[in-house]
């Protein structure tokens, strides 16, 4: 039966092959360092991983990115490719990521949160509650269920899910869209998600077509497909396993929602 560690073990050693030095190393360099999205998604997923977002906070971007150039040779990429512009064009909440590359192409994208609505108008700085709340926003914020999984470090390094049952999601290849999300945006969530179809994913929600009665049956078995392995999976309560509830799932997160 996998447990959370067991996919958690997995998750690192893919990550760490891809970035060619051991990913616990990440975690060290600062506090407010999160690896989310498509990394994790696709190693769960078994398929090929393309690039590493890491969401910091100002200093701990500053400290990665130093990191990575002094002693693992990553050097910053000057110019943005077309598929970096489209995925973070018209996003309020994050500024347009920094992207570093080593000598074997691998990719790491430093994402860091936009500050408007943060700031502390009386003395123009970031307040300390605001400074949290930016960060967890950016995670909490996502379009697509499968992207809502993350590694972070608490006391210990944790494989966590951003919105309910992303990991499930990942492990069946399946998605669905939140447009409530404040990275929701139309023309680039319909990107993403042209581009994960071409890799073999499906939409839960998609609508069927009454006249195929035979993709209505296939998307119904998909379906009991994912619900049979949520039920083989054994995760543990005690592992500090984030399940967002019906409520929180399905309503606008807020500036005043718990992480």
């Amino acid at each position: 039966m996998l447990t959370l560690k067991d996919l958690q073990n997995k998750i690192e050693k893919r990550i760490s092959d891809y970035i060619e030095f051991d990913v616990r190393e990440l975690f060290n360099v600062s506090d407010y360092i999160t690896i989310y999205g498509g990394a994790v998604r696709d190693s769960l997923a078994d398929l090929e991983i393309h690039d590493i977002d890491i969401l910091c906070m100002p200093d701990s971007a500053h400290k990665l990115r130093e990191f990575l150039k002094d002693k693992y040779n990553y050097q910053i990429l000057d110019l943005y490719d077309q598929d970096t512009l489209n995925m973070y064009h018209g996003i309020s909440l994050i500024s347009e990521p920094w992207t570093l590359m080593n000598d074997s192409k691998k990719i790491i994208q430093i994402i860091r949160p936009r500050w408007k609505g943060y700031i502390d108008p009386n003395n123009h700085k970031m307040n300390g509650e605001g400074y949290q709340q930016a960060y967890r926003d950016l995670i909490k914020n996502v379009d697509l269920s499968c992207c809502g999984v993350f590694l972070e470090k608490d006391k210990e390094i944790r494989l966590r899910e951003a919105c309910k049952n992303a990991i499930t999601h990942c492990l069946s290849k399946v998605y669905e869209v939140n447009e409530w999300s404040g990275l929701y945006n139309k023309d680039r969530t319909l990107y993403r998600e042209h581009k994960l179809s071409s890799r073999g994913w499906e939409d839960l929600n998609s609508k069927l077509d009454i006249f195929q009665p035979y993709q209505k049956t296939n998307i119904w078995w998909k379906k009991k497909e994912r619900e049979m392995k949520i039920n083989s999976l054994g995760f543990e309560p005690e592992y500090d396993y984030k399940i967002w509830t019906e409520e929180e799932y399905l309503s606008k997160i807020t500036r005043h929602s718990s992480f």
